[in-house]
């Protein structure tokens, strides 16, 4: 049950309720004119007339608005699919680029270490001192 509804069933019992409690205090109505009750009813079956054409009118973009959203969700569905493919890709693009910086600092360590070791082996002699004196 929609919220209008529960709101209408409402008013309506607190509208019959009243309606008992009046009836218990005070003496009944006399019937209403009848060629008044029918002019009262032509008025309002004609401003409901009047109506019709723009509640149909809401109610057909209603339905294309429900149509639009259903798209658009399918939509969001799919990008959304396509953001978590490629935010799984630039992670493993992060941690490639990761991998590839400590194999190169890695084999610039060796590389000085290496040299370290042989280039003193290879110089030739040695000066003592100062000025080139003993």
């Amino acid at each position: 049950m929609t919220l209008s509804r529960c709101v209408s069933a409402f008013a309506l019992g607190l509208v019959l309720s009243g309606a008992a409690l009046a009836a218990d205090v005070q003496p009944p109505a006399p019937p209403p004119d009848p060629a008044q009750a029918l002019r009262a009813l032509q008025r309002e079956h004609d401003a409901l007339l009047a109506q019709q054409p723009a509640l149909q009118e809401q109610a057909g973009q209603a339905a294309t608005l429900a149509e639009r959203n259903q798209q658009l969700e399918q939509q969001l569905q799919t990008v959304q699919a396509q953001v978590d493919g490629l935010r799984e890709e630039a992670q493993s693009l992060r941690a490639d680029d990761r991998r590839r910086w400590f194999l190169t600092g890695a084999a610039v360590l060796a590389v000085g270490i290496a040299l370290g070791l042989l280039l003193p082996r290879l110089g030739g002699r040695r000066r003592r001192g100062y000025g080139g004196f003993r």
